[in-house]
């Protein structure tokens, strides 16, 4: 009897979201500052750094993202690391396509309401399968304020921001949360997320670079429904 494995670990399944986070905008001005309201709101809170604040107003005026990805994935218990590559495509408010196709075919899709991980049959004589989820099983406000681009948001959520390179953020979340930090890289040309290095408190790390990297209508296509193939196994969680 063939005994699955979970396409997508718990780690690599919170990486997704994470990034799928650094991905939507908040009201901002065109002056790289919060609009009034929301800084009425924060009661003179700290604004997020002007880069960051073009990197939300970018991904607002996109609203939609397609990229190929390499993830690292190391495991704080058993020392090994994971290497695996694909596509993804992102549709705001929150769609979500991950597909990893090396070493092994996987596919994480998203909705917004319902999460589906499929692992497709290793060979023809064997079933593929398919665990079906609530999206907001995977999902914490945090990562998705983060996955979104939504910076300023995510300071609302208790995430305090730290300039470590001219480019570069460390993102820490102020109260107790599995993620310890995250640190996020921006390109040089435009003001897109091209790195993102999560770590964990029980120290599970997680790393995704993007290249190829396309914004707009890019994503408009894509389907972020998952429909179930014959012979493939349904469990739902």
């Amino acid at each position: 009897m063939r005994t699955w494995l979970k396409p997508t670990s718990l780690l690599s399944t919170s990486a997704i979201f994470a990034w799928s986070c650094l991905v939507a905008g908040t009201p901002i001005s065109a002056a790289g500052q919060e609009h009034p309201a929301e800084a009425k709101k924060r009661s003179g809170a700290e604004l997020v750094p002007a880069l960051l604040a073009e990197v939300e107003r970018h991904y607002a005026r996109a609203g939609s993202l397609t990229a190929e990805f390499s993830q690292e994935e190391t495991s704080a218990t058993f020392g090994d690391r994971k290497l695996s590559t694909g596509t993804l495509s992102w549709k705001a408010p929150n769609l979500l396509r991950w597909e990893t196709t090396k070493p092994e075919p996987g596919l994480v899709v998203s909705n917004g309401k319902t999460l589906w991980i499929y692992t497709p049959p290793f060979d023809e004589t064997e079933n593929g399968q398919v665990i079906v989820k609530k999206a907001s099983q995977v999902k914490s406000k945090l990562l998705d304020a983060l996955l979104a681009g939504k910076f300023s948001q995510a300071q609302k959520q208790g995430l305090r921001i730290k300039s470590v390179g001219p480019r570069e953020f460390l993102l820490a979340p102020k109260k107790d949360s599995a993620l310890k930090q995250a640190r996020v890289s921006i390109t040089e040309a435009d003001p897109i997320i091209s790195k993102l290095a999560l770590d964990y408190q029980d120290g599970n790390r997680a790393t995704i670079e993007l290249s190829n990297i396309k914004m707009g209508n890019a994503a408009a296509r894509e389907p972020f429904e998952f429909k179930v193939p014959p012979k493939t196994d349904v469990v739902k969680e």
